[in-house]
């Protein structure tokens, strides 16, 4: 069943009118017709509706709602990805897969070792093409809601947006277990299972928010890590494999899902 978004005010009692470019995308790229299925979502509220297509017409596509559903799809807890700016279209790949994970925010992070570098006229064309993907990914994976893609940030200014998050999380290939403890037994525990601790300890303590750093191709530079443990951050790893920046972001989110959704 496809799923459009939708505003508060395009429902009318029973009936619902979707408008706007989706109009173009359900009639003459998916050729939807008359007594089709469509599930259509109040970007605000999450509340989702499950209708048939009833009228179609050059103003819009009137829909009669047949259910409301509100179980919500979300995450209980709030992401936002920190991603360090990657090169090519990378980034275009991890705002895809960061809102089919569950992730709520995203902000591009210009970091030490980028090798992009965006000014500020570039970074405004990207960035409606960025909260574009975000919205049709929302819609391909039944997302409650659409994720933001935020304005691009200095490192220093992205530490200071995550201090607003409950914990913030720092995967590093160097993470050390050191600067954990120890197992039940007294022995050391392995950086894989310090990890395993924290994330586990997030969900217990009831975090409803987490403010992921993901460096770029070269990797965060020491003083950035330095940086965001003064901030509060757990520096974890993802394993003993070096991820690419486009694929960590995957790796971390897929463990939060499975720690946080019940």
């Amino acid at each position: 069943m496809d799923q459009f978004f939708i505003d508060a005010s395009n429902v009318k009692e029973d009936r619902i009118t979707v408008t706007g470019p989706d109009v173009n995308h359900m009639t003459n790229v998916l050729r939807l017709r008359c007594g089709e299925t469509v599930q259509l979502v109040d970007r605000s509220s999450g509340l989702t509706y499950i209708c048939k297509i009833d009228e179609i017409t050059s103003a819009g596509v009137i829909c009669v709602i047949d259910d409301v559903q509100s179980e919500s799809r979300e995450l209980p807890v709030e992401i936002t990805l920190y991603q360090g700016l990657p090169k090519s279209d990378k980034l275009e790949f991890v705002i895809q897969k960061a809102v089919e994970m569950g992730a709520a925010r995203i902000v591009p992070v210009a970091m030490k070792r980028s090798v992009v570098k965006l000014t500020a006229e570039k970074a405004d064309k990207k960035l409606a093409r960025w909260n574009s993907i975000a919205a049709s990914a929302a819609s391909q994976s039944k997302r409650g809601m659409i994720p933001e893609v935020s304005s691009p940030m200095s490192y220093e200014d992205a530490v200071r947006d995550a201090s607003a998050c409950d914990a913030i999380l720092l995967p590093y290939e160097l993470a050390a277990a050191s600067a954990g403890g120890e197992s039940a037994d007294g022995g050391h525990l392995s950086d894989m299972d310090q990890t395993r601790r924290i994330l586990e300890d997030l969900k217990a303590r009831g975090v409803r928010s987490i403010g992921i750093f993901i460096g770029p191709e070269g990797g965060f530079d020491v003083s950035e890590v330095d940086r965001a443990v003064e901030a509060g951050a757990h520096i974890i790893t993802l394993g003993n494999r070096i991820l690419r920046t486009e694929t960590a972001p995957i790796a971390i989110l897929a463990w939060l899902t499975y720690i946080f959704e019940v």
